[in-house]
């Protein structure tokens, strides 16, 4: 059934993505199978490609190359690239200099950045990137045993994604062909979680693929209402960072296997777990990952995720900076790959909160305490802790009834972040009448407004 959808039914239904799809999945199944010099040898000559087009056809790369005196044959595989990072800003303000002039512009396809904690950023993909881009994430999801034309309910934040009205033949293709249902997350109660509850037991999916804290609150949902409900063989999560306490969660809601998956709008879906290790892995042949220590967590060390994405041609994004955070393990994987590794994605660096001494508490740590203080509510609705100053957090949240019980229940939040932080805080608070998702499906919890130069101090 697989090779049908991958070989025939994909590629002439939606030729646009996945041209070829079958070839190039057999073409990453051969790499995956390359012994570890063969692979790293391939990584150099897909970073050296990327490094000389970007020199030979965009402006923006010509001039920080010749800046810093650097071309693309002086760079030897496992060294850092020699130039400065691409941040979004640098991307917004440079949009034009960073498009390849080899690349015609029938061949670029328009994408853009998350939106999470900026204004979105118009990203061109050219059409052969895109379509390997396609594939390297069907390549991963099957690492998890989800192929193309396995059922499958998808829990999605990101309504841009879906068709929310779609048509009798995009539904049969869809839900009669690919097998593919999809549950819209935009918003959350009990009538959207009834909805995926009518979904999970009508279709009885093998794979429920979703965003992580969004499945888990549906897992809270299923065991808090005590209904019978199918369960899948296995559960794919990404776009929002997995706690420990969401894994566990998920686990004992599902009984199945949980893989967390890693990627984002500005260069594609590039990491999954194993289950051996536990460890997020990112493919080889789709970026070079470059971690830079960016401050201590309780946990270790943190470090900044910089990722050259090799399959981009038409906007090439060398030591592009995610934003994103993770926590390291230095010890060899138990599942015996060697490719790159992080034990914890944290999330955007904004949705890490500083301390006076420079220490940084990862969001997510607040995001258990945030789980763990709404199991007993009873008036307040929804929580973000934004941070003002290293010593001043804002609440904002949502509430139905009694004033004085809704401020007890803060009150209790409030304790139970200060013993956290083990400083004394400074609390404000906003009462608004619902918390909105971003643009890109994620309803940020932890947000913090300092700036990086306050970040430095201490």
């Amino acid at each position: 059934m697989a090779w049908i959808h991958n070989n025939i039914i994909l590629p002439v239904l939606e030729r646009e993505r996945h041209q070829r799809l079958g070839a190039r999945l057999r073409r990453l199944e051969q790499f995956d199978r390359m012994s570890k010099d063969e692979q790293l040898a391939e990584q150099e000559v897909r970073v050296k490609r990327i490094l000389d087009h970007a020199y030979r056809s965009t402006p923006y790369y010509r001039r920080i190359f010749d800046d810093v005196g650097f071309q693309a044959a002086d760079w030897k595989s496992g060294n850092p690239i020699p130039l400065p990072e691409l941040s979004r800003d640098l991307l917004r303000a440079n949009s034009h200099d960073l498009l390849s002039r080899d690349v015609p512009e029938r061949q670029l396809r328009k994408a853009s950045t998350g939106g999470t904690t900026s204004a979105p950023v118009v990203i061109w993909r050219d059409l052969e990137g895109l379509r390997d881009k396609t594939a390297l994430q069907y390549h991963l999801n099957r690492w998890s045993g989800y192929d193309q034309g396995t059922r499958a309910l998808h829990i999605w934040g990101a309504e841009r994604d879906l068709a929310l009205n779609p048509s009798w033949k995009w539904r049969l293709y869809e839900e009669g062909l690919l097998r593919r249902y999809i549950g819209a997350a935009g918003q959350l109660n009990e009538s959207v979680m009834q909805s995926f509850l009518h979904k999970l037991n009508l279709h009885r999916p093998e794979i429920l693929y979703g965003y992580a804290a969004t499945t888990a609150r549906f897992a809270e949902f299923l065991k808090s209402t005590g209904v019978v409900y199918h369960k899948p063989k296995h559960l794919i999560v990404t776009a929002e960072p997995l706690s420990a306490e969401d894994r566990a969660i998920l686990e004992d809601a599902f009984q199945c296997p949980v893989t967390e998956h890693y990627g984002s709008r500005d260069i594609g879906m590039v990491a999954a777990q194993c289950q051996a290790g536990k460890r997020l892995h990112f493919h080889p042949a789709a970026c070079y990952l470059e971690l830079v220590y960016s401050g201590t967590t309780p946990e270790g060390p943190l470090y900044k995720l910089i990722a050259t994405d090799l399959l981009n041609l038409g906007m090439p994004l060398i030591r592009y900076d995610t934003a994103d955070c993770v926590l390291l393990d230095s010890t060899p994987c138990a599942c015996g790959s060697w490719f790159p590794s992080v034990t914890q994605i944290l999330g955007r660096a904004l949705d890490n909160f500083v301390l006076p001494d420079g220490s940084i508490i990862p969001g997510i740590s607040l995001t258990v305490i945030l789980a763990r203080s709404s199991r007993g509510f009873r008036h307040v609705r929804q929580i973000q802790l934004i941070q003002k100053a290293v010593n001043h957090m804002h609440i904002r949240y949502s509430a139905q009834g009694d004033v004085m019980e809704i401020q007890q229940e803060l009150a209790e939040l409030k304790k139970n972040v200060d013993q956290h932080f083990q400083i004394s805080l400074q609390w404000s608070a906003e009462r608004v009448p619902e918390i909105l998702r971003e643009r890109s499906g994620k309803l940020r919890l932890c947000i913090s407004e300092i700036s990086h130069g306050q970040r430095q101090v201490g």
